[in-house]
């Protein structure tokens, strides 16, 4: 497995204990993570990136969040760039996330999610182009 190169993700998640684990083992991989609580909060700090000029190469969030949940947090996203990778962490099983309802994302893990999985879809979605 080859590990993709530094990255900047933006982790949506209404679980603190979560965005900071997870946010940790990311910086620890080397990569530059952001962290919203939330998924207003998310969509936010995606748009404001944005429009700032700042780069955000894939987003990673939870599915079940009050109010907006992480089908709205990856609509929104894939509307303004549809081709940032979005990972959606999920508890409840593939099943929920399957058929009419599924949500627009590039890969679905469990939540939490483990290691190998996690990299293994980072490495997936960023691998270095063949020549």
């Amino acid at each position: 497995m080859i590990l993709p190169p530094r990255l900047h993700i933006l982790i949506v998640d209404d679980d603190p204990r979560l965005l900071g684990s997870l946010g940790e083992i990311l910086e620890c991989d080397g990569h530059v993570v952001i962290r919203a609580e939330g998924g207003q909060a998310g969509i936010d700090t995606y748009t404001a990136a944005r429009a700032d000029g700042k780069t955000i190469d894939l987003v990673i969030t939870d599915l079940g969040m009050p109010y907006v949940d992480g089908r709205m947090v990856a609509a929104a996203v894939k509307k303004v760039s549809p081709k940032t990778p979005v990972i959606l962490l999920t508890g409840w099983g593939q099943r929920l996330v399957s058929g009419s309802d599924a949500p627009q994302v590039d890969r679905i893990l469990d939540k939490p999610p483990k290691l190998l999985a996690l990299r293994q879809a980072l490495s997936q979605l960023f691998q270095p182009a063949q020549s």
